[in-house]
């Protein structure tokens, strides 16, 4: 019975690869020794409590309230509309939100308080400080000394956790190694030694050996986000509220984009040491610039602007709202528009710089 060629090659490249301990290494060693780190450094135990107020009363008195809270470091200080930071209190992200009524300050007032009733100890902790606050800026207030009065109301929430926002970003960071950096250093020894030039000689088609070079990348990359899906779910619990297929959907186009870049910086350096920075130069800021490690609203304002186009950008926004927020694709939309915008460049300059050997 005859072979098809394209699955013969694909089951020799996958053999080849899973026998390179360097490329499992870093494909999937290392994404793991860096989820185990930051997972095991428990980055919500601050001693500061985050709280949110919805200021409707727009008055001196409620300005000098957030004054006030602005000075304490213990507190988080967050401002917006009401329904944003209930939402950010379902989330987890908020201990506290309270509700400062229209006409403040004119008489006595009740204060919706909504607290995170799955932190019990930050949601005391902070209706304490904005009870005291409130019995300041209750003296302070003009006319008959009104008195403002705290009025809890507990709310059921997530309380996502740093390895739930880890998780999703740290599978788009191992696959984008793996697109670049498995697929830079093959393909330049390959053509270094001219070993690509003879297989062009061969009776094997040259779209059959780059399917299947391709082929076992996406099959990692499958790999990758299954065993760090399972890692965070078994290991460290983290909420996962979204569909597998979904996350593997994103997962393969994104790889699709890095393969490319990868084949772009192999066709184009002519050896190791050309390559090997080309590909830090490549991965490096996309590693730090694109929320892997932390939030982008840590970032300064144009360089939020510029960093949400980044390829890594698109990949760990839709799989994290995949898995935190268990957004559908259609909801994830606009980050696959950008990853197929980024697939179509990438392709466009992979084929463009690709060569089968040193010129």
């Amino acid at each position: 019975m005859k072979r098809n060629p394209l699955f013969m090659l694909t089951v020799s490249s996958l053999k080849a690869y899973l026998r390179n301990r360097g490329a499992i290494f870093f494909s999937l060693l290392v994404p793991l020794m860096i989820l185990a780190i930051f997972g095991v450094i428990n980055f919500n135990s601050a001693v500061s409590v985050d709280i949110g107020v919805v200021d409707q009363a727009q008055n001196p008195v409620s300005q000098t309230l957030l004054t006030n809270l602005r000075q304490v470091k213990a507190v988080k200080l967050h401002t917006g509309s009401l329904d944003s930071e209930l939402s950010q209190l379902k989330q987890g992200s908020r201990a506290l939100v309270v509700v400062l009524p229209a006409g403040l300050g004119q008489g006595p007032a009740s204060i919706p308080a909504y607290f995170n009733q799955g932190r019990p100890q930050d949601a005391q902790a902070a209706i304490a400080i904005m009870s005291q606050f409130a019995d300041r800026a209750s003296f302070a207030a003009a006319n008959v000394q009104p008195t403002f009065a705290l009025k809890p109301q507990p709310v059921q929430s997530r309380n996502l956790t740093s390895v739930d926002y880890l998780v999703p970003g740290m599978i788009a960071l191992s696959i984008m190694q793996t697109g670049i950096f498995s697929v830079v250093f093959v393909f330049v020894q390959l053509k270094q030694r001219g070993v690509l030039r003879r297989l062009m000689a061969t009776p094997m088609r040259v779209s059959d050996f780059l399917t299947s070079q391709v082929a076992t990348r996406l099959f990692m990359s499958a790999v990758q986000l299954i065993v760090l899906l399972a890692v965070g779910l078994f290991v460290f619990h983290i909420h996962f509220e979204g569909n597998v297929l979904y996350m593997l959907v994103v997962a393969v186009l994104g790889a699709c984009i890095f393969i490319a870049m990868g084949l772009a910086i192999s066709g184009w350096a002519k050896n190791e040491e050309t390559a090997a920075p080309l590909a830090n130069l490549i991965s490096l800021p996309l590693m730090f610039l694109s929320g892997i490690f932390f939030p982008r609203s840590v970032l300064p304002g144009w360089l939020q602007t510029v960093t949400q186009y980044s390829p890594l950008s698109y990949v760990s926004d839709g799989l994290r709202s995949i898995s935190v927020d268990g957004a559908s694709l259609w909801a994830v939309r606009w980050d696959l528009v950008g990853i197929g915008v980024w697939l179509a460049i990438s392709a466009a300059i992979a084929a463009r710089l690709f060569r089968w050997e040193v010129t």
